[in-house]
């Protein structure tokens, strides 16, 4: 496995003192040269990888520049490449009934957002990421279509341009196609430039929020609301039968921060499976032992 030197990361994320976020050089940032062994664990996820954010080493790691199938975890690209092309979030956006009516077919995760409703894309990037929202994915894309920009492109475009090496996107929700997908190394980089914008930030670590219509949407981790001996501030879930459960999260233990990457896990929610929650609580339990 790999250890990352990223001398240029070296800021204290999740820290709400920061007095300006951090801008990355993706030119001057040479990820996985310094090659190191990350210890494996035994978990549910086939592909993982644990990073102590304080000094930007891989503790755990298994497959991590293994192709995955990325589910609803594509969203994190969506917002990223939301945020890279435009600063003004208040500008606005709709879907269409149409596009309802195929998200409904599809057995797509919603935050019913109102069809043919303005909603401006601050509130938006909420719907997309704590309910998991591909109605909101679909107001997002049609922001960019209607000003002749096709939204799905320039997230292909921002992954190259951060390094990622094995990834292709053919949609913004992460509804399953062969040909979209991804790896941990890569979502890795996906990740820290999300981490440069506050208002990403603020999402991720949201539990709940309300749209502007009064619309609640939450967060699908339900992790961040159990009493664990650590912290789970937030970050994004997915899952398709073809991906199996995913997790990306944010968390804090002993005053230090961590992200998490798991994904591949097999878990039935319908048995009251959830292996990529329980993949999380083993990865602390195996660290404070």
């Amino acid at each position: 496995m790999k250890k990352i030197v990223l001398c240029l990361l070296s800021i204290l994320f999740f820290c709400s003192c920061a007095k300006e976020p951090f801008q990355p050089d993706t030119d001057q940032i040479n990820v996985f040269d310094d090659l190191s062994e990350g210890k494996s664990l035994d978990l549910h996820a086939e592909e993982y990888m644990v990073i102590d954010m304080s000094d930007m080493d891989i503790l755990y790691a298994h497959d991590n520049d293994k192709r995955i199938y990325p589910a609803s975890l594509t969203k994190l690209v969506t917002m990223d490449t939301v945020l890279n092309l435009t600063e003004d979030l208040s500008e606005m956006s709709y879907y269409t009934t149409d596009q309802y009516l195929y998200l409904v077919e599809e057995d797509a995760s919603m935050a019913y957002i109102q069809r043919d409703t303005f909603y401006s894309l601050h509130d938006l990037l909420y719907a997309l990421i704590l309910p998991s929202g591909a109605d909101a994915a679909f107001a997002l894309e049609n922001y960019y279509s209607d000003r002749g920009v096709d939204l799905i492109e320039e997230m292909n475009l921002q992954a190259y341009r951060l390094g990622c090496k094995d990834t292709n996107f053919t949609n913004s929700t992460g509804l399953h196609d062969d040909s979209h997908y991804t790896s941990l190394d890569d979502l890795f980089l996906v990740v820290m430039d999300l981490l440069k914008f506050d208002v990403a930030r603020q999402i991720l670590e949201s539990s709940h929020y309300f749209l502007e219509d009064g619309t609640l949407v939450g967060t699908t981790i339900g992790l961040v609301h159990r009493d664990l001996e650590f912290r789970v501030l937030g970050g994004k879930t997915g899952y398709t039968p073809e991906s199996g459960q995913s997790i990306i999260a944010l968390c804090k233990d002993k005053g230090k921060s961590y992200l998490v990457m798991a994904a591949n896990a097999r878990g039935s929610y319908s048995l009251g499976q959830y292996w990529h929650y329980d993949d999380v609580e083993e990865i602390f339990e195996e660290m404070n032992k």
